[in-house]
């Protein structure tokens, strides 16, 4: 490894770690600062000779760099997220996957290895929702404190403050998932726009205006609606309902990516300036009363075709062939 290389791989390691160690430093900025941590080693090793050991090197040196500012559990800790998944995005664009299996993989992964940790340094599963548990109630009442300061009363009847924690702790698998698999899905669109265009030999992202789910994946979908409804109201069985609402939560935000992608194809069409579409985007994704007919209009898309990508049919074969 040259000598330019060798500089390039320490400061990549330590822009990286001082991005992870940003949440703990910077309130709200730090924490999307950390979102993008795995971002300049992938910009430094991808696409180059020997591209997963200098992905490999960068990430070991960078959580030695955050374990002696931070501390060792800070060190372990960007070793378990955001240096494993640098690692496996460095690894599977290397092999010229498509994007889709990599953010794929690097939720699960992520996911795995997340839990895996948090239950090693909890001692037990009990112990882990117990602490789930006192950091969510913790967290309620700073918010709490928050709206008292502004004058607000927010305060919540404790059955309720109960049921809240309890949906969000069910739920937490799903939404751990789905905030992994945006963070490697913001990761590669950074790397894609500085250096991919140049390093790699294929398009990653392709048109993602014209972006579509597997038709498989509805069997999931079904499958996974049916087997919450059916484990919650006829053979109650706890845990497999929470897998199977789990299942149903991730597989709802892929088909919510289908009905961006829809709305993304007829804001081109209509030359819609970028400012106005990302106001639409972040609004369609914090207000639920837009982002429900997204999601239906991402499952809806496979039979309706509302971008018409499909070869017209000799048959009605679809309901677009009737509109």
């Amino acid at each position: 490894m040259t000598r330019k290389a060798i500089i390039g791989m320490i400061r990549a390691a330590a822009l990286s770690g001082a991005m992870f160690i940003a949440a703990a430093a910077i309130p709200i900025v730090g924490g999307v600062a950390m979102l993008f941590a795995p971002a300049p080693i992938l910009i430094f090793a991808v696409g180059r000779p020997s591209a997963n050991l200098r992905a490999i090197i960068a990430v070991i040196l960078a959580g030695v760099l955050v374990g002696a500012v931070a501390g060792p559990t800070a060190g372990i800790a960007y070793a378990v997220t955001s240096g494993l998944a640098t690692a496996v995005m460095c690894f599977m664009l290397e092999r010229r996957l498509p994007f889709e299996l990599i953010v794929v993989t690097t939720a699960g992964v992520l996911l795995a290895a997340g839990s895996g940790a948090a239950l090693a340094m909890a001692g037990s599963p009990e112990a882990l929702l117990n602490n789930i548990r006192d950091a969510l109630k913790s967290g309620m009442l700073r918010g709490q404190e928050f709206y008292k300061t502004l004058g607000m009363d927010a305060g919540l009847p404790a059955d309720t403050q109960a049921s809240v924690i309890d949906l969000t702790i069910r739920l937490s698998p799903a939404l751990i998932a789905i905030m992994a698999a945006v963070t490697a899905l913001l990761n590669l669109a950074v790397f894609w726009r500085w250096v991919g265009k140049q390093r790699l030999e294929h398009s990653l992202f392709g048109e993602l205006a014209k972006w579509s789910a597997p038709e498989w994946l509805i069997w999931v979908l079904l499958v996974a609606g049916f087997a919450f409804q059916g484990f919650k109201y006829m053979i109650p069985i706890k845990p497999i309902e929470t897998i199977a609402l789990d299942a149903f939560i991730c597989v709802v935000s892929i088909y919510f990516c289908q009905g961006l992608a829809i709305m993304s194809f007829y804001f081109r069409m209509l030359a819609m300036p970028p400012a106005v579409r990302a106001a639409i985007y972040l609004i369609t994704c914090v207000q639920p009363v837009l982002a429900v007919p997204v999601c239906m209009a991402g499952v809806l898309d496979m039979w309706i075709d509302f971008r018409r990508l499909k070869p017209p049919s000799q048959e009605a074969g679809n309901f677009s062939d009737f509109l």
